[in-house]
């Protein structure tokens, strides 16, 4: 039997250029702002984490989703 292929629900909602800055994002489980351009292929987000700090991070732009039309 050959593999198949699965797709995420959220594939479709893929970034397909850099984020803008300001846009919010999804970054995993976490909604991000993002603050602008990193080196490379990435770009600093400002996010809140579980423990409630918020932190700011260089991620690859291509892992960032797009929001759906609810936040919650």
């Amino acid at each position: 039997m050959p593999p198949t292929k699965r797709f995420r629900s959220c594939a479709r909602l893929l970034l397909k250029t850099r984020p803008k800055r300001g846009a919010l994002v999804r970054y995993g489980d976490r909604i991000a702002e993002v603050l602008g351009e990193a080196r490379g292929e990435r770009v600093m987000i400002r996010s809140l984490h579980a423990d409630g700090i918020e932190r700011r991070s260089a991620v690859k732009w291509k892992n960032l989703r797009l929001l759906d039309d609810q936040l919650f």
